[in-house]
């Protein structure tokens, strides 16, 4: 951990505790300290050029300008800063203004209680170290995909739609399978969209897949249904796809013709990477809601979907990413991300998802934090629709007993 290569701002109206704080990080041996008693007194040092600051470490209830307002003026400054919430606040409360913080694209690391220890600040800096190696990192061009290549491997088949079982943390009741598609490349063996997404949608062809999938899960529901397995699938998508303005009434034609009602389907929505027309991709979403089909927020904690646009959209459940719930038990940052997540959902009235449970203390962590259900690799990975069916057979008989 880079504590020696690093610049710290200590903004704590308390002289005590703000000195302790300082203290802590000349014995990590901190490159620099600086203190402020307030978010006004913090914005200058902040903007003096002579003082660089890399982490800010800030309270929230002090007098004059307190941390939340500090936390709007740090969102308009130029500076590349990332910050850490520092209070004795209640956790739900300090998970609402991590909320806010996210939503001004703050580079929020976490947030931790008062006192503040070299335990609670090291997650908090490997995480600070991680971002900024990435970053830094030259780009890595991904593995390119002709046209020809692709089309033989849609010929073939290579395309293989499976599904992740998801569970109800409360009962252990199968509740839905998350559809994913999967390329079972030739040469580079199993690719995840991630891979090769770009590509398709480089020569026009993600939509292609959407549909694809679209049709695949919707067959595959179908056919879960009738081995008894009363549960959903849920598929995502981008919103740029939603402003097809026909797009809802494909989708639920694709829906009919499986013998699927819409509650058996949810659409889950990725935050928009390229700028949308709002008006059409809401049309889309507003029929798909209103004929019955969920909607959900997809992989929440990747980026930052506006407030404005969560509050158009009716979801109905919130999916948190698998960075902040794999190891969220021993990582003080993803328990803030997961902290975050878990207070939208509760406010929106949403069905909170935990994504990517690999261990039993993954498991045990977001059940008890208020999770509704999970999925990931400790429950089972993504497996063709055969293997489902059997696994959803021995996994119903090891919980009855």
């Amino acid at each position: 951990m880079a504590f020696d290569k690093l610049r710290f701002l200590v903004v704590e109206d308390h002289d005590f505790q703000r000195h302790a704080v300082v203290g802590l990080l000349n014995g990590l041996g901190a490159a620099a300290v600086y203190e402020a008693h307030d978010g006004s007194s913090a914005l200058r040092v902040i903007r003096d050029p002579d003082r660089p600051v890399d982490v800010v470490i800030s309270d929230l209830s002090m007098p004059g300008m307190d941390g939340v307002e500090f936390i709007r003026h740090l969102s308009a400054t130029d500076r590349n800063l990332a910050l850490i919430l520092f209070s004795a606040l209640d956790a739900p409360l300090l998970a609402s203004v991590a909320n806010m913080a996210q939503a001004y694209r703050v580079d929020l690391l976490g947030a931790i209680s008062k006192p503040a220890t070299a335990a609670k600040l090291a997650p908090m800096i490997e995480l600070y170290d991680a971002r900024r190696s990435r970053s830094a990192a030259p780009v890595v061009q991904e593995p390119e995909f002709s046209h020809g290549e692709i089309a033989e491997a849609w010929q073939r088949e290579a395309f293989e739609t499976c599904l992740a079982p998801r569970v109800d943390l409360r009962t252990g009741a199968l509740v839905a399978a998350q559809a994913s598609m999967l390329w079972r490349h030739p040469t580079r063996g199993v690719l995840a969209p991630a891979v090769y997404m770009p590509a398709l949608h480089a020569q026009g062809l993600s939509d292609d897949l959407v549909w694809l999938m679209l049709r695949r899960a919707a067959a595959q529901c179908a056919a879960l249904r009738q081995h008894g397995l009363q549960v959903s699938v849920a598929v995502h998508l981008a919103l740029a796809s939603m402003t097809d303005i026909h797009l809802a009434g494909r989708i639920q034609q694709t829906a009919a013709n499986q013998g699927l009602a819409p509650q058996h389907m949810v659409l889950g929505i990725a935050e928009p990477s390229v700028e949308t027309d709002l008006g059409e991709a809401l049309e889309s979403l507003v029929r798909l809601r209103m004929a019955g089909f969920g909607l959900a927020i997809a992989d929440f904690g990747t980026g930052r979907m506006s407030k404005d646009l969560l509050e158009r959209i009716a979801f109905t459940e919130l999916v948190i990413h698998r960075t902040l719930v794999t190891g969220a038990w021993r990582d003080g940052a993803a328990r803030a991300g997961l902290a975050t997540g878990l207070e939208l959902a509760r406010d929106m009235g949403l069905v909170a998802v935990a994504d990517g449970v690999k261990t039993r203390e993954d498991w045990e962590f977001v059940r008890q934090w208020g999770c509704d259900a999970a999925q990931g690799d400790y429950i089972a990975p993504p497996m063709p629709l055969h293997a489902f069916i059997d696994w959803a057979a021995a996994w119903e008989l090891r919980r009855s007993r």
